[in-house]
């Protein structure tokens, strides 16, 4: 099943302070104390001051993060239970600019972009990123990845920490490719592959 997103707005919580990562400037985005795993459905209110983020089924690991439009983490929380998650965040106090609220999940992230000006939060759309998966079978080596929109894949191996080969992979609906690795080369290979600004590893001994 899918892990939905759904944003409401609710006014006299109380809140406690969360400090921001990296010695940056001080934000203050605010966090209650109520966070539940419910099994019933979620609802959309127009969002005004406390913003409410809601996943479905999620589990226990999957990363929760608030990060600005450097890609700093702001906030993150790992899900310490498998079912609904809801939390409430004040995001108006948040600096004018953009930002994303992000749930990193096993094989996706799910990512729902919003803007501040003037301590007015607005929401776009909500984006699905699906991460490249690295498999070795025997000497070989298969990468594939779902692309949601104009994704472009780029593939490096390395053998014994040296770069052995580079490759780009794009203009498909799945981005795929299959490495053949040569027999004599017994050894630890890194699989980096990059995407939408993001980098992911797969390790594999022949």
């Amino acid at each position: 099943m899918h892990s939905t997103l759904n944003l409401s707005c609710k006014s006299s919580l109380k809140y406690k302070k969360m400090k921001t990562m990296k010695n940056l400037v001080i934000i203050a985005l605010m966090l209650t104390a109520l966070t539940s795993y419910a099994a019933k459905s979620t609802s959309t209110v127009p969002v005004k001051k406390v913003t409410t983020v809601q996943f479905n089924n999620v589990k226990k690991g999957h990363f929760l993060t608030i990060k600005d439009a450097l890609e700093v983490t702001l906030y993150k929380e790992t899900i310490m239970s498998n079912g609904n998650y809801t939390q409430q965040f004040d995001l108006t106090t948040l600096a004018n600019g953009n930002y994303s609220i992000e749930l990193d999940q096993d094989n996706k992230i799910i990512s729902q972009q919003f803007n501040v000006t003037n301590g007015v939060v607005s929401f776009s759309t909500e984006n699905v990123f699906y991460k490249p998966v690295a498999v070795q079978k025997n000497e070989q080596i298969l990468i594939s990845q779902l692309a949601s929109s104009d994704e472009v894949l780029d593939v490096q191996i390395y053998y014994n920490d040296s770069l052995i080969h580079e490759d780009e992979i794009s203009d498909a609906a799945v981005l795929n490719r299959i490495y053949q690795l040569s027999t004599d080369m017994q050894g630890e290979y890194l699989i980096v592959m990059k995407s939408a600004g993001k980098t992911f590893y797969k390790s594999i001994t022949l």
